[in-house]
């Protein structure tokens, strides 16, 4: 647990935030139980596993506390990696409200709806690898 929490902080980014308290993780790990509490989380691989960077700019896995209208222009560093759009295969709302997954950026296109604290090891195929953004709704 005491090794979980230090990589969950070595990786808390503030991105682009609307308060102090908005934040993004990068790179949380395999399972479930490392999604924060509070947070959406994101894998490329089903099954929670954290893949290896995709095209040399998008990474594995993901945890926002936030709306984020655009995966791929999430960035840990001005020349790492780019995002998350369009690879995502598993997700979990560890959050109290319900969370919409969008096929296009900027909330457009399909719709992919979980409720409060649902984990998804598996997306469904016709979202699979098609996420481009996502809002608390």
């Amino acid at each position: 647990m005491l090794g979980l929490s230090a990589v969950a902080a070595a990786g808390l980014i503030v991105a682009g935030a609307t308060s102090a308290s908005a934040t993004s993780v990068f790179d949380i790990g395999h399972g479930a139980g490392s999604c924060p509490n509070g947070y959406v989380c994101l894998w490329s691989e089903g099954n929670f596993i954290q893949g290896k960077f995709v095209y040399d700019h998008k990474f594995g896995s993901f945890a926002s506390n936030q709306n984020v209208g655009d995966m791929g222009k999430l960035a840990r560093s001005s020349t790492g990696d780019k995002g998350m759009q369009d690879i995502a295969s598993s997700v979990v709302n560890n959050t109290g409200s319900s969370i919409c997954f969008y096929e296009h950026n900027n909330y457009g296109g399909l719709q992919f709806k979980i409720g409060p604290r649902e984990q998804w090891p598996s997306v469904p195929s016709w979202i699979n690898d098609r996420i481009s953004s996502f809002s608390y709704c």
